[in-house]
């Protein structure tokens, strides 16, 4: 039953910003959903994705990830797909950029930052997210971290500020830890605030073989 929920909520969603994209209504519905009860479920995230939806505050969630087919057809190129592949799935003639390969999953404009890393061994990654404002016009967010665990999580810059609705700023997050061990994921909550809204953006690092873990994201 969770599906035609969802799909309910974006529809909802979409007649308050009938020109925002799916991605940025699927962004919206991720980033404003509430807490479960990770603590006492670790690794909970594989089971629940980004938490309980909230349509209240998913109609205002201050700043949304969003894409383009552009950034899809990257995506797909990225990650093996050939370009007759391609072609099928974009329904033209669009070939694959020049720097596509250059493109890691965990690059994709998602508000979910997920990565593969070796088992039983240190590990660091970089993530690559563009925000967009759709909140305030003028608002300035600032990054904070919510875990419980032993990673180290560098956000750069730690303060967005916007002049505008519609601006798009830019962020990288670099995250480092000692082996996983025993454990097969480690998560965190990455919140961009500005005291009106929380854009919480899941962190997941992990060492198990997933749907597309044949395409190792670890530096």
């Amino acid at each position: 039953m969770s599906c035609p929920h969802v799909a309910g909520v974006a529809a909802y969603v979409k007649t308050f910003h009938p020109h925002w994209s799916p991605s940025a209504i699927k962004s919206a519905l991720m980033t404003t959903a509430f807490p479960m009860d990770a603590p006492r479920n670790q690794g909970a995230e594989f089971a629940y994705g980004s938490r309980h939806i909230n349509p209240v505050k998913a109609i205002d969630p201050g700043l949304v990830y969003d894409t383009v087919e552009g950034d899809n057809i990257r995506f797909l190129c990225g990650i093996g797909y050939d370009e007759g592949s391609i072609k099928i799935i974009a329904g033209n003639n669009t070939s694959c950029p020049k720097n596509s390969t250059k493109m890691l999953p965990r690059d994709f404009n998602y508000p979910t930052l997920t990565a593969l890393v070796p088992a039983g061994k240190p590990f660091k990654v970089t993530f690559h997210r563009t925000v967009t404002n759709v909140g305030v016009a003028r608002s300035i967010y600032n990054a904070t971290i919510a875990t419980l665990s032993e990673l180290e999580i560098k956000v750069v810059p730690q303060v967005l500020s916007f002049k505008s609705l519609t601006e798009k700023m830019s962020y990288k997050v670099t995250i480092s830890g000692k082996a996983l061990g025993g454990r097969s994921m480690v998560s965190a909550i990455l919140i961009w605030s500005d005291d009106t809204h929380d854009v919480r953006n899941p962190i997941v690092i992990t060492h198990m073989k997933l749907s597309l873990g044949q395409f190792e994201s670890h530096d």
